[in-house]
C-alpha cells in the first residue's frame, strides 16, 4: 500500500501521538491460518484509516472514509492484476468480510475513523 499512497502514513500499529502521524492507515493480521505455507497463507488483514479535517475542506470521518474506499480499491487491483510484489507474492483472493464502516472514538472526537476487515489468500513470490 505505500507505494500506492505516498501521502499516507502506512504503518502495523497505532502509534503514540497519533495526530503527528495523518492521513494514516494501519494494517495488520486480525486472523486467518496458514494450511500450506510454502504454497500459500490465508491472513485476515484489519485496515484501519484515521484522518483530520481536510485543508480542502473534508470533515475528518468523511476524509477516512475516502482513505478506507482507496484502500479497498488498491487491494481489489492487485487481486485482479496479479501485480507480483517481489520478496512479497500476490494476491489470488480476495474477500472483504467486513466493509468500511465508521468507528466513533471518544477519546479522539476530531478525528475520523473507518475499519474494515479483508481475507486474502496470498502466493509467496517464487
Amino acid at each position: 500500500l505505500r507505494e500506492y499512497m505516498p501521502d499516507v502514513m502506512v504503518m502495523s500499529r497505532i502509534p503514540d501521538g497519533i495526530t503527528d502521524h495523518l492521513p494514516l492507515g494501519v494494517i495488520r493480521r486480525a486472523g486467518g491460518d496458514s494450511p500450506a505455507p510454502e504454497f500459500y497463507d490465508e491472513p485476515w488483514i484489519n485496515v484501519q484509516c484515521w484522518c483530520a479535517d481536510d485543508p480542502g475542506g473534508l470533515d475528518a470521518f468523511t476524509a477516512a472514509f475516502r482513505l478506507a474506499d482507496r484502500v479497498r480499491g488498491i487491494l481489489w487491483t492487485a487481486y485482479r492484476t496479479q501485480r507480483v510484489l517481489p520478496g512479497l507474492g500476490w494476491l489470488v483472493n480476495i474477500r472483504e468480510s467486513t466493509a468500511p464502516q465508521e468507528v466513533s472514538d471518544p477519546d479522539r472526537p476530531f478525528l475520523g475513523r473507518y475499519t474494515a476487515t479483508y481475507e486474502l489468500r496470498v502466493r509467496p513470490a517464487t
